[in-house]
């Protein structure tokens, strides 16, 4: 693959994950300071808002993996790699505010990073792969 083609996706898949961010950041937020949910359900509804909103972007624009989004086959293997990224991150974030005491708000901003690395690398080289 050209080192350009390469630079494209990083770059939309950045600009998707900033706009899955900012949408997810806003929903734990309100859920989480504004209606008084527990943190874990928190980010069990935030992740789900979040999957369903980055493969849509995903799939139809940082990858082309399909011309018309489908939600079967590409669709289990981006879950899987999510509900992965998601289940180490329901465990440190646990740990964190269970354990240590952390908000679990800064908490969370902390592995956002973390996370973006994991979900490109294993969204662009296993589940969306042409």
């Amino acid at each position: 693959m050209p080192l350009s083609k390469f630079k494209i996706e990083i770059s939309k898949f950045t600009i998707v994950g900033m706009l899955n961010f900012a949408l997810t950041f806003v929903v734990f937020f309100l859920l989480l300071k504004k209606f008084n949910i527990n943190y874990a359900l928190a980010l069990t509804v935030t992740w789900v808002v979040g999957i369903l909103f980055s493969y849509a972007l995903n799939s139809s624009w940082v990858f082309r993996s399909e011309q018309r989004l489908q939600f079967k086959g590409r669709f289990i293997k981006y879950f899987s790699c999510y509900f992965v990224s998601f289940v180490l991150n329901f465990f440190v974030l646990n740990y964190f505010v269970k354990y240590r005491g952390y908000d679990p708000f800064y908490v969370q901003a902390f592995l956002i990073p973390l996370i973006v690395i994991f979900n490109f690398s294993t969204t662009k080289y296993w589940s969306l792969r042409s």
